[in-house]
């Protein structure tokens, strides 16, 4: 099985690539990123690729892609503004789903959307994690999976800092009540991969679906390890 992962130096695309290293069953990852990446691992192919919204020039290299996370994104207080926070959430999300469509017509399709995304929500983020998500749709089909998780708790740690993080803190020790709105980045690397993987998701998962699929998906990956 070989991964394409799309946004690999942030918090949950990084917990892709650990995860997705540790699984036997992946034989490759593909991780396109502006940056090489803090890994060394014979099965991690970085494509190094500035221009974000045309991925034309690596088409090539997603010729044999079975799957793609993508886990691209920002929060939206860190956006400089509307114009950019669209730009990174969906024009260059859709800049790599055309390509990847062309290159691999049958690749599945997993994208890390947002707890109330919604094409007529008041709020600005959701509009357009919405218009993201319908954009996949029309290209994927039911190839598409679409993760809505809530608060995502970078377990190992953020590459910048993050107010929201510290403002999250004093729920940590609740998570389990607040089930619904807080989640962390490993559970949802693994309900990722689940799917990518071929896993059975519904679409769109929140928190609770997620949850469930990263179990599933670690009592299949236990079943797959060598034996010691």
């Amino acid at each position: 099985m070989r991964v394409l992962v799309l946004g690999p130096t942030g918090v949950v695309g990084a917990e892709v690539v650990r995860e997705a290293l540790a699984d036997p069953r992946v034989s490759r990852v593909v991780a396109i990123a502006r940056r090489t990446l803090p890994l060394s691992d014979a099965r991690l192919d970085t494509i190094l690729h500035d221009d974000f919204g045309d991925f034309r020039d690596v088409r090539a290299r997603l010729a044999d892609v079975d799957a793609a996370i993508c886990a691209l994104g920002m929060a939206w207080p860190q956006a400089q503004s509307e114009a950019q926070y669209r730009m990174v959430t969906c024009e260059y999300v859709m800049a790599l789903a055309r390509t990847l469509v062309e290159a691999r017509p049958d690749a599945r399709f997993c994208f890390v959307s947002g707890h109330g995304a919604a094409p007529g929500s008041r709020q600005t983020w959701a509009r357009i994690k919405a218009e993201a998500e319908e954009g996949l749709r029309g290209t994927f089909g039911t190839s598409l999976t679409v993760f809505r998780p809530g608060y995502i708790y970078p377990v190992h740690g953020r590459e910048k800092p993050y107010w929201g993080d510290a403002a999250m803190r004093p729920f940590m020790p609740f998570r389990r009540a607040l089930a619904k709105y807080i989640t962390d980045s490993v559970t949802v690397a693994r309900a990722l991969l689940f799917a990518a993987l071929g896993g059975t998701v519904p679409s769109p998962a929140g928190n609770h679906e997620i949850k469930a699929a990263a179990e599933q998906y670690e009592a299949v990956r236990r079943d797959a390890l060598p034996s010691a």
